[in-house]
């Protein structure tokens, strides 16, 4: 019997320390299989067809999901968004480091001789703009949705998470990644809402679902927003 060649292209990386297989597909569709250098070809050739549903849901997920273009250079005219708002950067040099958001701009004033470091300068300021920002704003929308949902939290974190947008403890704190808040308000609402529910339903039950879906009946649109344009949220 002949198999079937993959219908889908994949790199071969052999490294001398690797003791299993593993395959990765980037945000480009590029699949890679990285595998013992002594791997035969005939075992690297059953792995992907085993592995092909995988890779081709991998493929369809990152043909729906839009990723950014380019990374930012954080120059005058970029654009970042606040709450889904696009805001454009205007970078000057004076005395102080600080930052504003005025008059439709994000205005960052960084010091004149930190020239050769002015994007690393600018990056640390808007993030710290936005982790200060993303805990008053996160804080208000908790106070808005607790008596909803019928729960109580006691304390709130910000924090930088790879992979998920908020979690919570058993003990009521409640801990989001600062980037929700490039979204737009309704998506922020979804998040806060859904981790508020986990106060009362600690896993994905049904019962989680449909208090959910009580407090926020369109939760499925905004889910699958996140779904779709969540990797857009960064910069």
């Amino acid at each position: 019997m002949v198999n079937a060649k993959p219908i889908f292209d994949y790199k071969v990386i052999r490294r001398d320390r690797k003791k299993t297989a593993s395959l990765q597909v980037s945000p480009h569709n590029e699949v890679s299989i990285i595998v013992p250098a002594d791997l035969s070809e005939e075992h690297i050739a059953e792995i992907i067809r085993h592995k092909t549903p995988w890779i081709i849901s991998k493929i369809k997920f990152n043909e729906e999901v839009q990723y950014p273009q380019k990374p930012k250079e954080f120059v005058s005219g970029e654009c970042f968004q606040y709450l889904g708002r696009n805001y454009r950067l205007k970078v000057i040099h004076g005395d102080n480091t600080g930052i504003e958001l005025k008059n439709g701009r994000f205005v960052v004033t960084v010091k004149s001789r930190e020239a050769d470091r002015i994007d690393t300068s600018v990056r640390e300021l808007l993030t710290d703009w936005y982790i200060a920002h993303a805990e008053m704003k996160l804080k208000q929308r908790l106070d808005r949705y607790k008596d909803r949902v019928g729960a109580s939290y006691h304390g709130l974190t910000i924090k930088t998470l790879k992979q998920r947008w908020g979690s919570c403890t058993s003990d009521g704190i409640m801990n989001f990644n600062w980037k929700i808040i490039i979204a737009p308000m309704s998506i922020v609402d979804y998040v806060v809402t859904h981790e508020l529910c986990h106060l009362r339903h600690h896993d994905h039950s049904k019962e989680f679902w449909r208090l959910l879906e009580r407090v926020m009946p369109d939760y499925k649109e905004k889910k699958e927003w996140l779904r779709v344009n969540g990797a857009l949220l960064d910069f």
